[in-house]
């Protein structure tokens, strides 16, 4: 195509485009019209008799929307992955020992000799699980075992504790527990064990569950 020719495409653009318009007042080089104020570009926009023009719509996402997102996703995750590890999921090729006889206990060295007035019962679900009491001060007291399926209640001293749940299917002895697979929570707030009363925990997760945990980020200490 020659200069000519081109020439004679752009200005017939321009005649169509003001025929469009119903009367431009103003026509540049670059074939924008301007019409009531509005510079319009008949190449990309398309002018209605008023000089208004369409144009796409711009979405931006606020910053807060993103966290809002990934804590959203976290809160699916964290669950699935407490679950995924009483269930055995993650790959573990290391042989398993010979868990505990459910009731055994490990006891501090702190409590040997201890006056029990408390007791507590515990129901274990599918998985194998250690509960573990702890001082306040995050000493060590009391490991009790509990087999999968399994219920049992042990005598514990009267005293406020803060209560650990281990779980998980293999077990890999007191320093590693279940390997790969340990589920390791604490519960959120502390118990106190009154004299002559106890409590009862059940492992058998659900909805309307009153005992609230949180996923421990560091494993459990060696015993």
């Amino acid at each position: 195509m020659g200069i000519d020719d081109r020439d004679y495409v752009r200005e017939r653009r321009r005649r169509e485009a003001a025929a469009r318009l119903g009367s431009a007042s103003w026509i540049d080089a670059k074939g924008r019209l301007k019409h009531s104020g509005l510079w319009i570009d008949p190449k990309e926009s398309r002018a209605t008799r008023r000089g208004t023009t369409t144009a796409r719509a711009r979405f931006a996402v606020h910053p807060a929307q993103k966290w809002i997102l990934m804590l959203s996703i976290l809160a699916t995750l964290i669950p699935f992955y407490g679950k995924a590890q009483r269930k055995g999921w993650i790959p573990d090729f290391e042989a398993a020992q010979p868990f505990p006889e459910t009731g055994s206990v490990t006891v501090a060295g702190n409590l040997v000799g201890f006056v029990s007035k408390s007791s507590l019962t515990i129901a274990a679900s599918a998985a194998n699980a250690v509960v573990q009491l702890y001082q306040p001060d995050n000493r060590h007291a009391l490991s009790i075992y509990v087999g999968a399926n399994e219920r049992v209640e042990v005598p514990v001293p009267s005293g406020t504790y803060r209560v650990r749940l281990i779980e998980g299917q293999k077990w890999h002895g007191p320093k590693r527990f279940f390997g790969p697979n340990t589920s390791y929570e604490t519960v959120a707030a502390l118990m106190k064990f009154e004299p002559g009363a106890g409590h009862i925990i059940d492992l058998h997760r659900r909805p309307d569950g009153n005992l609230k945990t949180r996923l421990m980020v560091t494993g459990p200490e060696p015993l």
